[in-house]
């Protein structure tokens, strides 16, 4: 089973993590570490892999869509913001988009390269309980 890791890490620099999560969205060339990414802030990793994020991934792995316009209509949601979410995931490196010939048609096919998604929080209340300690 394939799978790929949300990592919190409160060592992270921000600066340089959300840049490449920025890039790897918008050019769609995933730039991140084999099979996980990380962050320094769990806010970060919650609305990049939000709930409707992580729902379309899997119907994707689960059902195979033969198409964007299928995988709408399995999900019951505009096709507009499928696509909009498809490709956040494609630039997360999570899918990728086949290209097919449907007749005289280009269709595109999303397709998982992962089993399932986790989310590591590992030391996320001790560094909260770090954090109150040096405030009092």
């Amino acid at each position: 089973m394939k799978t790929f890791t949300f990592r919190y890490d409160p060592t992270a620099t921000p600066k340089d993590l959300f840049a490449r999560l920025k890039k790897a969205v918008k050019t769609g060339v995933p730039d991140i570490r084999k099979d996980e990414v990380s962050s320094n802030s769990i806010h970060a990793i919650l609305s990049t892999m939000s709930e409707v994020r992580l729902q379309l991934f899997y119907t994707i792995a689960d059902h195979h869509p033969a198409s964007m316009y299928s995988l709408a209509q399995t999900i019951n949601r505009d096709h507009a913001n499928v696509i909009r979410d498809v490709k956040v995931l494609e630039g997360l490196g999570l899918i990728k988009l086949v290209s097919e010939m449907d007749g005289d048609r280009e269709r595109m096919r999303p397709v998982a390269l992962y089993d399932r998604i986790i989310f590591d929080f590992g030391s996320a209340g001790a560094l909260v309980k770090r954090k109150r300690a040096a405030s009092v």
